[in-house]
């Protein structure tokens, strides 16, 4: 008599069961897409993290420097991104590192974006940063 399972789990089962309940990073991603376009995430984020996406802009050539760092200035005084004691805040630092959506499943990144998405999104930001966000 030959042995036969009388239940099969699949690969991805036993990975949860003994890896800790997390997924695979890339099943992880396939089954928790980024949600939103970039521009609902900016139109989001709190004052500190839209300075550090003009911050990112400014940096990465994607916004122009004239327009974009007195908004950011006004920005960084006005949410106390920048502390006077240099502990920093999360949201700027986020911003910063063109982390769009901080604590997603797979942390969408400006980056991510192809050079005219990201243009878009760092020109919403600056247009967001100039109604007095």
């Amino acid at each position: 008599m030959s042995y036969r399972p009388m239940i099969t789990l699949s690969a991805m089962t036993i990975s949860v069961v003994f890896g800790g309940g997390m997924l695979p990073v890339m099943a992880r991603d396939m089954v928790m897409p980024t949600t939103g376009k970039p521009e609902a995430m900016i139109d989001v984020a709190p004052g500190a993290r839209l300075a550090g996406y003009l911050n990112f802009c400014i940096q990465n050539g994607l916004a122009g420097h004239a327009d974009a760092t007195p908004l950011m200035n006004t920005l960084i005084r006005n949410t106390g991104a920048v502390p006077p004691d240099e502990h920093g805040n999360m949201d700027y630092a986020y911003g910063t590192a063109g982390i769009l959506q901080p604590g997603a499943g797979n942390v969408p990144r400006m980056t991510d974006l192809d050079i005219p998405a990201r243009r878009d999104a760092c020109t919403h930001a600056v247009k967001k940063a100039g109604m007095g966000a």
